[in-house]
Parts: structure tokens; sequence; C-alpha cells
């Protein structure tokens, strides 16, 4: 009994812990994703409600890329689950007045800063002509097996 305790303890603590949740700043996250940056009022703001509907059908295209996306608002940050984060640093990246969608690339650099609402094209396209994108994409790791 004390070793099926222990286990579910364990498995407890990964499930409660993803790297997202781990992350305390967004500086967290340099050289590992590319991270979206939703910007608004409201965290269930139209705005917000129809980019994310843009983001619907991505998964794949996001999880290749190493794409994230956090919704920033008046109250807090907050994960692509709406869960509430306590993430640090993004004043840096836009004025409170803004509203809009921010690509920051691996480098921790703007890659994109722009109003809502955004094509997955737009996205898509922009992240896949960067050079270090270019480099993922003809390395021998992201080449399939056929």
């Amino acid at each position: 009994m004390k070793h099926i305790l222990k286990y579910v303890t364990i498995l407890t603590c990964f499930f409660f812990y993803s790297p997202i949740t781990m992350a305390q700043d967004i500086s967290d996250f340099k050289w590992k994703n590319r991270v979206l940056l939703l910007v608004d009022t409201e965290l269930n703001s139209e705005n917000i409600k129809q980019q994310i509907k843009v983001f619907e059908g991505l998964h794949d295209a996001f999880q290749e890329r190493d794409i994230i996306y956090f919704i920033i608002t008046s109250k807090g940050s907050y994960d692509s689950d709406k869960q509430l984060l306590n993430l640090k640093g993004l004043e840096t990246y836009y004025h409170k007045d803004f509203s809009g969608l921010i690509l920051l690339g691996k480098d921790g650099g703007i890659k994109l800063k722009t109003p809502f609402i955004v094509t997955a094209k737009t996205i898509i396209s922009l992240i896949d002509s960067m050079p270090m994108r270019q480099s993922e994409m003809n390395s021998p790791r992201s080449i399939k097996l056929q």
C-alpha cells in the first residue's frame, strides 16, 4: 500500500507540474519555444476567442514549430487552457494599451507585433521563413522516416 501511495504521489507531481506551469518567467522559454502572446483586456474577449479559433486544427503545425501561446490580460497571464499563471517578464513586450498578437522567436526577440486577428498562414509562413526554422527543417532530426 505504501508503494502505491508513493507512485500515485509521484505521478500526481508529474501531472500537475508541466514545463509551462513550472515556468516563472517568459525567458524560461527562450531557445525552447516560439511564443505567441495574445494580449487583450479580458480573458474571454471576442478578439481572444476569434484568435484561438484561428489556431484550431493547427496542433501538429504548432508542435512541429515548437509554438506555445499565452493569453495576457490586465488581470494576469493564462496558459492555453485558460489557467492562471504567474508569468513574469511580459511587460517588456507591450504597452498596457496594446491589443493584439505578439510572436516571440526562440531567441526571445519580437518577430511580429500586430493587432488581432492574425491568420494561421501569416504566423506559419513567417516562422517558416526564419533562419532558425529553416535550419530545423533541414536538420536530420526533422526528416521523418517513411
